[in-house]
């Protein structure tokens, strides 16, 4: 096989093209041994040569004896374990993450604090650890979340599995005394942005990488990051090209926009095989229902299907509902994983999709980009977009290949294929330009950040807004801190001020009339000071689901159609989204501001108390904000309705996440027992133990 002018990487990927059991042409690894080992390699020179069997051996991994880590491991180990502070990119297939846990076992560091961007990344994690690799790891307690009033003994080997918000927004790097090892996952998102979200993820580095005695970074094509130089502990940066598996792009013409959907059913039918694992990425989750409910309705519905997804699929039904594009979906042999659907939802059915052929086709938008651990032999990409008009929100190179690397997975596809459906306006996609250069927020010119420093002396205007409150910059930073970015925050003061007469009118009128007058009152007014305008039928959404009655989601799907002309599926969506993100974090953080504005303004304590009980209370109770316990559970993908319930069997003593295994497990029989609990929860704790 002749090469010339070639990357290492370019013959890398003949080799592996060759070695593609769909190629006619395909070669064994044997007779390719040599070359595959001399190509770094090894996870297919196996032990076909004497080299490899020496090489294996030599490398076996700590995490798992029955396999061995490949050279570019081994690299990215050793820049890890010689140096106090690394940027790792690397793409996707590369077994980056796997490194941390392989440095983990190997090194045992003492306090380990693993940072990631979602809730489905914790349970992955999780379940890495207290499942998978559990003799590794059954020396630590495991923890995923912080308890403020517990006091965490940093002399035993612990293991935080953390969010970053939740680090920063409870403060809970105040609690984190000993940090031995931080890992931050995407460390991408650490990038110069408008979002809320970025802040806090650039404060939980900013404060935990100062505590830690040794760090890493983790992220897919970062060509480099400017300014690390100015950094307080500057990170050594280790790119590497290194890929086990090729990501092939076959762009797919189509001559009106509207053909994306019969495009994307013909390359179903004519280029991928039914029993390719295949993922089919949507911009939004709107058009992804709008493939349900217009493409795949049409197909039938099969007849039988096993009894445990029968049992989902009536759970389903009964706690969601019976229209619901999850169900149609799943009834025709599809998949569906957005951030519109509960966690525990999610976990069924990536379980499905990774431990059986009986769903090899999974709809998907942009969540599944946030490192969740998939295999796919192919992806269709809908469009090149991620559903977003926000200025610096458009879809990049960066962007459209993180999506094709989902494509391709070690030891199980080594081609992976991304067809692109590309209309006259969609661009060019180039490789080349995929890999970027970022600048983290928290050593740009950053006026948030540099109010959390409390460096403001430069910023006339945050100068003057405090005075306008009267408080000074500790105040602020003790009272609102990182719930909001300071435009955020001036907004919100300004729309308090314009609907402060009305805020007040309907605190009264529930003290008044507090049988007569309903809860959502008060939240209309407080919705229209958090976004500036009135939405009625948002707020009323947000009503029942901050009802202390825990109303059921049919329940308040079944009202809601009686006055919306929204479809089933908008309603579930916004009542999901609502539930999963922005209650919990935009609506509550945002309320307690308002309420910091009403304490400034010396409004009647009877009044804020009212406030206080009606809006922050409520949803601390119903996300069990004070819950530590329940909030594990919740937060592993156990469906809320049935946490009480399942917290009465077990109890709450459990501190730890192997201590919570223990106990599930003793009380495994009442759990399965108990007909009040429903399925998916029994569920999600049968695949913990």
């Amino acid at each position: 096989m002749k090469q010339k002018n070639k990357t290492i990487q370019e013959l890398r990927e003949d080799y592996i093209r060759a070695l593609n059991p769909d190629c006619s042409t395909a070669k064994s690894n044997a007779y390719l041994a040599d070359d595959l080992y001399n190509l770094d390699l090894t996870m297919y020179s196996e032990n076909e040569t004497f080299s490899s069997i020496i090489y294996n051996a030599f490398a076996q991994s700590h995490v798992d004896e029955n396999i061995s880590l490949h050279p570019e491991q081994i690299k990215i180990l050793f820049q890890i374990e010689n140096n106090d502070a690394t940027i790792i990119s690397a793409p996707t297939s590369c077994g980056k993450t796997f490194c941390i846990f392989e440095y983990i076992a190997k090194h045992k560091p003492q306090n380990v604090v693993l940072i990631v961007p979602t809730l489905a990344l914790i349970e992955e994690y999780f379940k890495k650890i207290i499942k998978l690799y559990k003799d590794k790891f059954e020396e630590y307690r495991i923890h995923t979340g912080i308890d403020e009033d517990k006091t965490y003994d940093f002399s035993q080997k612990n293991i935080f599995i953390l969010t970053h918000d939740r680090v920063v927004q409870e403060e809970s790097y105040e609690k984190l005394e000993k940090i031995d090892f931080l890992v931050i996952d995407e460390v991408y998102k650490l990038k110069t942005d408008k979002n809320d979200r970025v802040l806090v993820l650039n404060m939980a580095y900013y404060y935990l990488s100062q505590k830690a005695d040794k760090y890493v970074l983790l992220a897919p094509f970062i060509d480099d990051v400017d300014g690390k130089e100015k950094l307080e502990k500057q990170p050594s940066f280790y790119k590497t090209n290194y890929s086990p598996v090729v990501n092939e792009v076959i762009p797919c013409e189509i001559d009106n926009e509207n053909d994306r959907f019969k495009k994307c059913e013909e390359i179903l039918y004519n280029d991928i095989n039914d029993a390719d694992k295949t993922l089919i990425y949507f911009p939004t989750v709107r058009s992804l229902y709008q493939y349900v409910n217009e493409v795949l309705i049409h197909k039938p519905k099969w007849s039988s299907p096993p009894k445990y997804i029968a049992t989902f699929l009536k759970w389903a039904k009964e706690e969601i509902h019976e229209e619901w594009c999850v169900v149609k979906a799943l009834e025709r042999g599809y998949l569906i994983h957005n951030g519109q659907i509960p966690l525990g939802v999610r976990v069924f059915q990536l379980d499905r999709y990774g431990d059986m052929d009986l769903y090899n086709r999974m709809l998907c938008t942009s969540t599944l980009l946030e490192g969740v651990n998939t295999t796919a032999k192919n992806i269709i990409i809908i469009k090149p977009s991620n559903g977003t008009n926000k200025e610096g929100e458009s879809f990049t190179a960066f962007d459209f290949y993180n999506l094709v690397g989902r494509t391709g997975r070690l030891r199980k596809h080594y081609v992976g294929n991304a067809y692109y459906i590309k209309s006259p306006y969609d661009p060019d996609f180039l490789k080349s330009d995929a890999t970027i250069k970022i600048q983290f927020e928290i050593n740009d010119e950053s006026k948030d950040i540099d109010i959390q420093k409390g460096e403001i002396d430069k910023h006339k205007d945050v100068n003057d807004f405090l005075e306008t409150l009267g408080i000074d910059i500790e105040k602020y930073k003790e009272f609102i801190g990182t719930k909001a970015r300071f435009e955020t925050v001036k907004n919100l003061y300004y729309n308090y001020c314009n609907y402060k007469k009305l805020l007040i009118q309907s605190l009264i009128k529930i003290i008044e009339h507090p049988t007569t007058t309903s809860k959502f009152e008060i939240v209309n007014v407080v919705y229209a000071i958090i976004y500036g305008k009135e939405n009625k039928y948002k707020a009323s959404l947000i009503t029942k689901l901050i009802d202390q009655r825990r109303l059921k989601v049919k329940d308040i799907i079944k009202d809601t159609l009686k006055y919306s002309s929204q479809s089933v599926d908008e309603i579930i969506s916004e009542i999901i989204r609502l539930k999963n993100s922005i209650i919990e974090h935009t609506f509550y953080n945002q309320s307690t501001i308002i309420k910091f504005f009403m304490q400034i303004d010396q409004i009647n304590n009877k009044l804020i108390n009212v406030f206080n009980k009606k809006i922050l209370e409520s949803i601390e109770i119903l996300y069990f904000s004070n819950e530590k316990q329940e909030k594990m559970l919740l937060e592993l993908g156990i469906y809320e309705y049935d946490i009480p319930k399942i917290i009465r069997i077990i109890g709450n003593s459990f501190d730890d996440a192997f201590e919570l295994k223990n106990i599930l497990a003793k009380n495994l029989n009442n759990i399965q027992s108990n007909p009040s609990i429903t399925f998916l929860s029994k569920y999600i704790i049968e695949q913990l133990l």
